[in-house]
């Protein structure tokens, strides 16, 4: 499902555009001069290429938004024959991501979300790829301003964080983190533990976190990130700004080789 600005359905390609563009902008902010957009086809609502290029972008939100949900009766949309979304990368705070999703042969309802909002619900594929690949450089970027903050709470400063990823399933990661912490002349370890699955969405879910510390500065700031795992303990975080629709993922892998990357296919070819 693509969330489209405004209630009106588009009536030609430049609205179309202007419309995802537009949603897009809500959650993101483009490197000046780029037009992330393009549609090729003059035949609309038949169209040959939509492509949204999204390299270089920075996230604006702290929180991504709910995924839309349809609510109401859809009416026939677009159809595609190509479709190109990438960013190499996007960028969160200190750290980046790359996201590909390539698809042939595209079907989209037009629909309303529950505010009434304009959105595309992907109906059918013939076929398409999806990869999403965060480096450990960059996940270890991400984790060390999260732990910072969480230090700085506590009068403390990090001075080293290492993470340890490992496969424990086709679609599961294992990761132990251990962080360094120094108040004052005083230092101590945290190891923080936890799991992530992702579904067939491709909306990770933590578990199992849990935060154990070594010396008084670890036991001290233990304690209190052990609090605020608690809260995490659960949470699901989507790795699109976008879900599948109608059109379900297929051979959904997770490698922890090189990087975090998580690849699917989907639509009807086998």
């Amino acid at each position: 499902m693509f969330p489209l600005s405004g209630k009106d359905f588009p009536e030609n390609a430049d609205q179309l555009a202007t419309a995802i563009r537009d949603a897009l902008a809500d959650v993101l902010k483009f490197p000046k001069k780029s037009d992330p957009v393009t549609i090729t086809g003059d035949k609309f609502p038949a169209l040959k290429q939509v492509t949204v290029d999204l390299s270089g972008a920075e996230v604006s939100i702290k929180e991504p938004p709910p995924q839309p949900k349809a609510k109401g009766k859809r009416q026939p949309g677009i159809t595609v024959d190509q479709l190109q979304v990438q960013a190499d990368p996007i960028c969160y705070e200190k750290s980046k991501a790359n996201f590909n999703l390539s698809a042939a042969g595209l079907k989209f309802d037009f629909a309303h979300d529950q505010r009434g909002n304009a959105m595309l619900v992907l109906t059918d594929a013939k076929d398409g790829h999806v990869e999403v690949k965060i480096s450990k450089s960059d996940l270890q970027a991400l984790l060390m301003s999260a732990a910072s903050t969480a230090a700085k709470q506590q009068g403390a400063t990090i001075q080293d964080l290492q993470v340890n990823l490992e496969s424990s399933g086709p679609r599961s990661i294992a990761a132990d983190v251990r962080v360094k912490a120094r108040k004052l002349v005083v230092s101590g370890t945290v190891n923080v533990k936890g799991k992530l699955d992702v579904d067939d969405n491709l909306v990770a879910t933590l578990s199992d976190l849990s935060c154990t510390g070594e010396g008084m500065i670890g036991g001290v700031v233990a304690t209190f990130l052990q609090g605020k795992l608690k809260s995490y303990d659960g949470k699901r975080i989507p790795l699109m700004a976008f879900s599948m629709g109608d059109v379900a993922l297929r051979d959904l892998k997770i490698s922890t080789k090189n990087a975090i990357q998580v690849s699917a296919q989907f639509g009807r070819s086998a």
